[in-house]
């Protein structure tokens, strides 16, 4: 779950840019203006007040033509993930109106191309990079556009959008991008891992610590993952894990000071925060840092300040959207991922799917952390 990010007001306007490093014409700004000429009603899940995943309902509503700039999708699958399931919980606080919608992360297929976007035909198979969202305080800085894709259809910004490779499922497409470009912000583009350098993955067993784990590997740092059931261990081990702690029977610095030596870890990636941070400074190396990007515990975090400087260590708070409003960082994690994913380094985990009228239980079985990799929603 993650925190409101006030400081993206001060990002610039960023022209859309694709991986091959092509630039399309920037949506209009302003309000979106659909021209009304497609006429359908497609369904959609959205929430008409905050609270459990009980509130999704399964609407119907009219979709048009997209607006410049944009696509229309026909949605295949849909990437369940953490900030949702915290938005509509109230985390954000509330929408700017009631119903609201939700999802930045699907794959489907290309129905209709707004004026100005270049660089795909009807019917091109498309996923979306989650540069976009419907939360408030974050949607108006994306050009106006308030899109979202829990349903049968999704308006979505075409620089946002990259073709799905060949021969990969709508699924797998739906669980890509947002895991990869949050690991590949901290990983690559923050900590620059190093070859033969160790690595702290707490909570690993999500889709962004599996995707870290991958990315450390396809760059020759060993990572260390943590989980705190002993069940998930053998899920770790198939991904090719060598170095596993379970926290609810292992002392985490203690096994990490075995595991490297007593030297600790350079880089720690951390989705829990809270109470947890004083333990990761025990692991953490000299000059080493620690890269928040989550809030599992919303408890305050006690820092023993003098621990912190004994080691010179840095603690920063990592945000994917860091990389996603920069247009040239955005390019370089494009090309990085779609690279790994041809050569087989980096393959998303499915753990589970849902039927499109089951979303609220995909929320559920998410917000239970039973899951191993990513929860996706398909639509028939």
């Amino acid at each position: 779950m993650y925190s409101s990010f006030p400081h993206i007001k001060a990002v610039p306007s960023i022209p859309p840019v694709r991986a091959t490093g092509q630039t399309d014409p920037a949506p209009h700004d302003g309000e979106t203006q659909r021209p009304k000429r497609r006429s359908t009603m497609p369904k959609v899940a959205r929430f008409h007040q905050l609270g459990g995943p009980e509130v999704l309902q399964i609407d119907e509503i009219a979709f048009e033509d997209p607006a410049a700039g944009e696509l229309l999708l026909k949605v295949s699958a849909i990437g369940i993930n953490r900030m949702e399931v915290f938005f509509r919980a109230g985390g954000f606080g509330p929408p700017k109106a009631f119903p609201a919608m939700l999802g930045s992360e699907c794959a489907g297929t290309v129905l209709a191309i707004g004026q100005g976007v270049t660089g795909f035909a009807i019917g091109d198979r498309v996923a979306t990079i989650p540069g976009f969202t419907s939360v408030p305080g974050f949607a108006t800085k994306m050009k106006g556009h308030e899109c979202a894709v829990y349903g049968e259809q999704a308006y979505v910004p075409a620089e946002m959008a990259v073709k799905i490779p060949n021969g990969m499922s709508f699924v797998d497409g739906a669980a890509l991008w947002m895991q990869y470009s949050t690991a590949w912000n901290s990983m690559v583009d923050t900590a620059q891992l190093q070859k033969g350098e160790y690595v702290l993955l707490t909570a690993a067993t999500s889709s962004v610590g599996i995707a870290a784990a991958q990315i450390a590997k396809s760059q020759g740092a060993i990572p260390i993952c943590t989980t705190r059931s002993q069940s998930k261990v053998a899920a770790l081990k198939s991904l090719g894990i060598e170095h596993i702690i379970v926290t609810d029977e292992q002392d985490i610095a203690t096994e990490v000071t075995r595991i490297t030596g007593g030297v600790g870890c350079r880089v720690i990636y951390d989705p829990v925060a809270g109470k947890g941070i004083s333990t990761l400074l025990d692991a953490v190396a000299i000059n080493g840092m620690i890269l928040i990007y989550g809030v599992l515990d919303l408890a305050p975090a006690m820092i023993d300040p003098l621990k912190g400087m004994a080691k010179f260590a840095t603690i920063k708070f990592s945000a994917v959207f860091q990389t996603l409003l920069n247009a040239k960082k955005r390019v370089k994690m494009t090309e990085f991922v779609l690279k790994g994913v041809a050569n087989g380094a980096l393959k998303p985990v499915v753990d589970k799917t849902f039927p499109f009228k089951d979303i609220a239980k995909a929320h559920r079985y998410l917000e239970s952390n039973q899951h191993i990799g990513k929860v996706v929603v398909t639509v028939d």
